[in-house]
């Protein structure tokens, strides 16, 4: 008889998550999804009814760790603003560089853009909160407004950042990109 792999919702999160990242939406099939998870083709209906579903609980996963593992440095307020940067733009760049595939949120904006209202919505609830957390570290110096401006900026390099060293096989884009921002606050 066939060895039948356990599993549960959260690889097939995780397994679709990769698999999103490295192919994209919409070349990433169910039986892709199931492949990776080691479970037979269909498999994956079990814990999703589709597709979408399945992405949507993938963006919402991503947000939660961008909370945990990326957004958290900026709130520790036993740090200055600037060695929070610092601890955030260290968190990045320990999140994003050997990372196959780059950014699923900049990826998922680009390739699907406005034709999902839900994927959108989580991709910028994502990126709001990413540009609210490196906001209030520059806010004392450069007001609401400007730091604001000045945050969205920081995330549109690191973006295009992860894409170049994508691109390139090289983590020099990405760790520029920290130094510039964190000098925001020199």
């Amino acid at each position: 008889p066939m060895a039948v792999k356990k599993t549960d919702r959260d690889n097939v999160i995780a397994g679709a998550l990769n698999l999103f990242r490295v192919q994209g939406y919409h070349h990433t099939s169910m039986s892709d999804i199931s492949g990776a998870c080691g479970l037979l083709k269909g498999s994956v209906y079990h814990y999703f009814p589709g597709k979408r579903e399945l992405a949507v609980a993938a963006l919402d996963r991503v947000i939660e760790d961008g909370r945990a593992r990326l957004f958290m440095p900026a709130n520790d307020d036993g740090k200055s603003p600037k060695a929070r940067l610092e601890a955030l733009a260290e968190a990045v760049e320990g999140y994003f560089i050997g990372r196959e595939g780059g950014c699923l949120m900049g990826n998922l904006a680009l390739e699907i853009g406005p034709q999902e209202p839900a994927f959108r919505e989580r991709i910028r609830t994502y990126f709001d909160e990413w540009a609210e957390a490196v906001a209030g570290l520059l806010e004392d110096r450069y007001g609401p407004a400007r730091a604001r401006e000045l945050a969205e900026d920081a995330i549109a390099r690191v973006q295009g950042a992860i894409m170049m060293m994508g691109l390139n096989d090289d983590p020099a884009y990405l760790r520029r990109a920290s130094r510039d921002i964190i000098a925001l606050l020199d």
